[in-house]
């Protein structure tokens, strides 16, 4: 894939995450979860992340990443997006 087609498909991948809704961006995260790790996915993943760190900022982005939940795995990340409203 050439550089120009490769800047071309993350462009239009991160106009697209734009345009979900918090919640839809963090449900898209979640069906991510447990999958089986592929370039493709990682790509996807790298979107998503793209997109929470720039609606959430950097601190509570940071605060996310290195959270998790009662069970060791990383918590739904709307319950920050709820966190930035207040």
């Amino acid at each position: 894939m050439s550089v120009k087609t490769r800047e071309q498909a993350e462009a239009k991948a991160a106009a697209m995450a734009a345009k979900l809704s918090d919640e839809a961006l963090c449900l898209a995260w979640m069906g991510t979860e447990g999958k089986p790790v592929t370039q493709e996915l990682g790509l996807v993943r790298g979107w998503i992340v793209d997109e929470f760190n720039r609606r959430l900022g950097d601190d509570l982005f940071d605060e996310w990443l290195m959270a998790v939940d009662e069970n060791g795995d990383s918590p739904n990340p709307l319950t920050f997006f709820a966190r930035k409203s207040n």
